[in-house]
């Protein structure tokens, strides 16, 4: 087979069996060679020996696929450390960059209708599959800004996924559980936005690129399991409220518009009060987020240890 073109970023922070889980279903792929990069973000617990551990293993395999291990010293965030995977595959001329989290499995055949795409219209900027639970439904077809609270929709979050015989869609943004950029894009655009640690940088990378002409596409056919939240403590959870509401502040200073400052206003300030006797912690998390949003904070490894506790 051909030398890999496709380069996989998997960042680990602190989770290294859901990294090898899906590691391994990228190793049993046989439609293109892959150069997957695990990536470990400052985990401190023992992950990278874990990791060097699979990378060997897997060079020990007969197969088209590398693997190699690069451990950062601290977390530097989705952010960072997908910018750190980012420039090792422009530095070995990876044409294809397949920005993932280490929580999907990946059935064979899933990447190659990605590549396919991207390789054949120059148009489109990024591409992604459909997202689903465990279950069966809809984590996300892609997503949209909303008039809504937190700004923000998963489209068809929770429902049953659109048919396999419709065609590819055009979409706002692509949530980077899964989704496939040309290396050049990338370095263009200036990869993510380190100032977004992670949530929102995904939003803001996809807008860039919109802005320069490239398409955002959905192919709804090729379908992913993400077993979503295992970093953050989940939807609710109050590490997850805080950086959503610190960044939707960023995103949109970044990104103004009337209507999302409305939205903003309406939903995320004038409504929080409704969402205190519900969720108290997340409701708390939410206010100290978007307090420090309004003072221009930068989120950081502090933020997730004041949360997480580690």
């Amino acid at each position: 087979m051909a030398e890999p073109a496709v380069a996989v970023l998997l960042l680990n922070w602190r989770r290294a069996e859901l990294t090898r889980q899906c590691l391994a279903d990228l190793l049993a792929s046989t439609d293109l060679p892959l150069h997957v990069l695990l990536i470990d973000n400052g985990s401190g617990d023992g992950s990278v020996d874990l990791l060097q551990r699979a990378a060997a293993e897997s060079g020990a395999a007969p197969g088209p696929h590398r693997v190699d291990v690069l451990a950062l010293a601290e977390n530097q965030g989705f952010a960072g450390g997908m910018n750190r995977g980012i420039a090792w595959a422009a530095q070995r001329g990876l044409s294809w960059v397949l920005v993932a989290n280490n929580d999907l499995r990946v059935p064979p055949g899933s990447l190659a209708p990605l590549v396919e795409l991207l390789a054949n219209d120059p148009r489109v900027a990024a591409v992604g599959p459909t997202v689903v639970f465990a279950d069966g439904r809809v984590w996300a077809e892609g997503g949209r800004l909303r008039f809504g609270p937190n700004a923000l929709r998963l489209c068809r979050h929770g429902r049953r996924p659109r048919a396999r015989d419709r065609g590819p869609e055009l979409v706002e943004f692509l949530p980077c559980a899964c989704v496939l950029f040309r290396t050049a894009d990338l370095q263009a655009a200036g990869g993510f936005d380190e100032d977004y640690f992670m949530y929102w940088e995904d939003v803001d990378l996809c807008a860039r690129l919109r802005a320069r002409g490239g398409r955002i596409v959905l192919l709804p056919w090729v379908r992913v399991v993400h077993l979503a939240g295992q970093s953050s403590g989940g939807g609710r959870s109050p590490l997850r409220k805080f950086l959503m509401a610190n960044n939707a502040l960023r995103y949109l200073r970044a990104h103004p518009s009337l209507r999302a400052w409305a939205a903003w206003f309406l939903f995320d300030v004038l409504l929080w009060p409704l969402l205190l006797p519900l969720h108290p912690r997340g409701a708390l998390a939410k206010l100290r987020g978007t307090l420090c949003g309004l003072r221009g904070h930068r989120a950081g490894a502090a933020d997730v240890a004041h949360y997480l506790g580690r």
